[in-house]
């Protein structure tokens, strides 16, 4: 079998050197626009429990990728001068960069034949000359954009901003940093992810942004660099979250984020993957893993079932029920934070609550116990407003 796949992210690497593992007799192109080491983003973070399947599936690759991990355990959630700490949470992340040196170092070892600097031939052609085409081409996908009837794609922009930023501040959790403007709230998310090294994504919504005159912070569309003016902007507004430290671009500049879903995950013998298949907000986890545990999925099910179509079908009937829910709650998570506004001002112990249980995962009667008398604490809170003698709002 012949397979040819767009896209040199995470996603797109990852399928072609498990099938080439896997399936060592298959031929493997991929096709990607830009150079090899250019790439944008900073950090990638898995949790714990996404990291076995990499393990079962490809242990060189896995023991390459946790030599790299910066870990943690914790959840902090900077609010109101003061930093609540939340034990009993797993994380890893990745330098995006380095993620991609070893899946390319893997791909080549592995005989895949990677194109880089070249643009795949269109859709039609690639069809016509290989068994399987993966569209691993990302949110903007072309692929899927040509046949997006065909796909049912639905597609829908949020309302609030966010700029993807990288920091030498070395925070040593997941932080979600809350700071409040004189324009209203704007909210950060904030990983380390090497040493010295951390990714720092803030979103506001749209009035906010507004009001604080980012409008006019706008680089020209094809060239290729940051919003300098307004990560100076953001630099300033965090500086108690900053502490000094700076802030980096890579390609930053504001963006909506972009709900994709697709009611079928193939069209003849194309195949989408990843973000050109599905999104979900960055609040809750890393659109990377869940594209590399498409990968997976994929693999496999070309390895169990003797014919593209019969594979296809396997693929999405695997995959949809999980990245469905995934979807669900990343949307709950991402209205929270646009109406952040409405928790501002809660004490901090029941606003990190709120923040906790926002997607829904968890209740309140679910946080690690590792605090008793705090956890208490917030219960109580809780009970105050489901029994109606609180102004709390209810979890969303």
């Amino acid at each position: 079998m012949r397979i040819a796949v767009i896209g040199a992210g995470p996603g797109g690497l990852y399928t072609a050197s498990l099938v080439k593992r896997l399936l060592p007799r298959y031929e493997v192109d991929v096709w990607e626009a830009q150079a090899a080491d250019e790439t944008f983003g900073f950090g990638v973070v898995f949790s714990d429990g996404a990291l076995g399947g990499i393990e079962a599936a490809d242990p060189v690759l896995f023991s390459g990728i946790t030599s790299h991990f910066a870990r943690w355990d914790r959840i902090d959630v900077h609010y109101r001068g003061g930093t609540v700490r939340n034990e009993g949470y797993g994380f890893s992340a990745i330098s995006r960069r380095t993620l991609l040196r070893l899946l390319h170092e893997r791909c080549a070892a592995l005989g895949v034949r990677l194109r880089f600097s070249t643009r795949a031939l269109g859709p039609d052609e690639l069809a016509g000359a290989y068994d399987l085409v993966v569209a691993a081409d990302g949110v903007n996908s072309t692929t899927r954009t040509r046949y997006a009837g065909n796909f049912g794609t639905e597609r829908g922009e949020r309302g609030a901003r966010y700029m993807w930023l990288g920091t030498d501040r070395p925070f040593d959790a997941l932080t979600f940093a809350v700071t409040e403007t004189p324009y209203g709230p704007m909210q950060a998310h904030a990983y380390p992810y090497a040493p010295g090294r951390s990714t720092f994504i803030v979103e506001v919504n749209e009035a906010v942004w507004r009001a604080a005159g980012f409008t006019g912070h706008r680089p020209e569309p094809e060239d290729g660099s940051s919003d300098e003016r307004s990560l100076a902007r953001v630099a300033e507004l965090f500086s108690d979250v900053l502490q000094g430290h700076g802030l980096e671009g890579n390609k930053s500049r504001w963006g909506r984020f972009t709900v994709v879903s697709n009611r079928h995950w193939s069209h003849r013998n194309i195949a989408l993957l990843g973000d050109s298949a599905h999104t979900t907000h960055f609040s809750i986890g890393s659109g990377t893993k869940l594209a590399m545990e498409d990968a997976l999925a994929l693999t496999m099910a070309l390895r169990d079932h003797t014919t593209v179509p019969e594979a296809l079908a396997a693929y999405q009937a695997e995959r949809e029920p999980a990245v469905a829910a995934m979807q669900r709650t990343a949307l709950t998570s991402l209205e929270w934070f646009e109406d952040i506004d409405r928790c501002v001002g809660l004490d901090p112990e029941v606003f990190n609550a709120h923040l906790l249980t926002r997607s829904g995962r968890l209740t309140h009667r679910d946080l690690p116990p590792h605090d008793p008398d705090r956890i208490a604490l917030i219960r109580s809170r809780f009970a105050d407003a489901d029994a109606g003698r609180s102004a709390v709002p209810a979890a969303r």
